[in-house]
């Protein structure tokens, strides 16, 4: 049984019970604060915890220092449907205290609960490359949006656990490829970013509406557009004076909104993820051996590499040797098996290149293995 499967029954049958019951639970729950602001988030956060509390009692999932009960209770006001003040007032110390009953949306709440624990227990996450495409009339150039896309490479890297290119960052790792970054050129230049999946972000500011931020992702290795997300921006903001104070404080406004779009982009990644392992095929990848000397004991041995599932040899003559082949690995911890597996039968030199789910090996020895 695959780790995705194995930890998503796990979570599923913690769940399941309360899973059954209606969506929206009503939670009484008290806040004290220095003012009434204040005092109502916690209000709102101590909701979200009885709740998640009601479920997973004692349970922390720690991975990697992050807590994911904390991760979900820290942005309790997305899980709040509605709720009504019951009582409210100063304290004796100069605070604030206020009770309420709200409506907590328990299936989002434990849905985002159990796509993140299991993205944090996940190993080889994928590459993630995400920029700002700045492609729609009214967009945020994608230079105004350095903060913006920093938000959401933090939100998958430190969050849920992926390997991320932030591209406003990262570029000058990547001298060669001039100009803005697009979906299109990412894919022509994945050779050297060596990214799994594309995330892109854009910021609208139409005429008399509320600013808007897209977010949609694309699997490189077939093009395949995972998912896209709009959430309108909440927050009041100020789009009049120059540009650049225009975009700066559209990114500023769009800022709180990028864990609930980042948390949907994920939740679809997993799904596809799974949808693959749950067919008991694995991952599918093309692996090509070009030049060896004798392709036979190669197709022997990756027949013994962790994560096998099953290969079909679609050509093979003395010395190539073209394979679909399935595996439970994502493709860069794949990729390096390959080449382990390479070196333990003896190849001393080849090269090697990953493009998606393409595998390509050349055999550079000239002495043979």
């Amino acid at each position: 049984m695959s780790f995705l499967k194995l930890c998503s029954q796990m979570i599923a049958l913690t769940l399941v019970v309360l899973l059954t019951a209606s969506v929206a639970m009503a939670v009484q729950a008290t806040g004290e604060g220095i003012d009434r602001h204040q005092a109502l988030n916690s209000a709102l956060r101590t909701a979200v915890e009885m709740e998640i509390g009601t479920a997973i009692a004692s349970d922390t999932l720690v991975e990697s220092g992050v807590l994911v009960r904390d991760e979900i209770v820290s942005h309790s006001r997305g899980y709040v449907t509605s709720f009504a003040v019951i009582s409210e007032g100063a304290t004796a110390q100069d605070g604030y205290t206020i009770t309420i009953d709200a409506d907590v949306n328990r299936e989002l709440l434990f849905d985002d609960y159990r796509t993140i624990s299991i993205l944090q227990k996940m190993s080889g996450h994928p590459r993630l490359l995400i920029f700002g495409s700045g492609s729609g009339f009214n967009s945020v150039p994608a230079e105004s949006m350095k903060k913006l896309i920093h938000s959401v490479a933090q939100v998958f890297g430190q969050k849920f656990q992926f390997e991320v290119i932030d591209w406003p960052v990262a570029r000058a790792k990547f001298s060669s490829i001039e100009g803005s970054m697009s979906v299109k050129k990412a894919l022509k230049y994945n050779n050297l970013l060596k990214a799994d999946y594309v995330v892109t972000v854009d910021l609208d500011l139409p005429p008399n509406k509320k600013p808007t931020m897209l977010m949609s992702c694309v699997r490189i290795s077939d093009q395949l557009k995972i998912g896209e997300v709009r959430k309108t921006i909440a927050t009041e903001v100020d789009l009049s004076g120059k540009p650049a104070v225009r975009y700066e404080n559209a990114v500023d406004a769009a800022r709180p909104e990028v864990y609930w779009a980042s948390v949907s982009i994920a939740k679809k990644m997993l799904e596809y993820m799974e949808t693959e392992l749950d067919r008991g095929e694995g991952f599918r990848y093309a692996v090509t051996f070009i030049g060896f000397p004798d392709v036979s004991v190669i197709g022997t041995a990756v027949e013994d590499m962790p994560g096998f599932v099953r290969k079909h040899v679609k050509r093979q003559s003395t010395k190539n040797m073209e394979m679909v082949y399935w595996s439970t690995l994502p493709s860069d911890t794949l990729m390096n098996r390959l080449e382990r597996t390479l070196r333990d039968i003896g190849v001393e030199k080849f090269k090697s290149k990953r493009d998606g789910r393409n595998l390509k090996f050349l055999w550079v020895n000239p002495e043979g293995f």
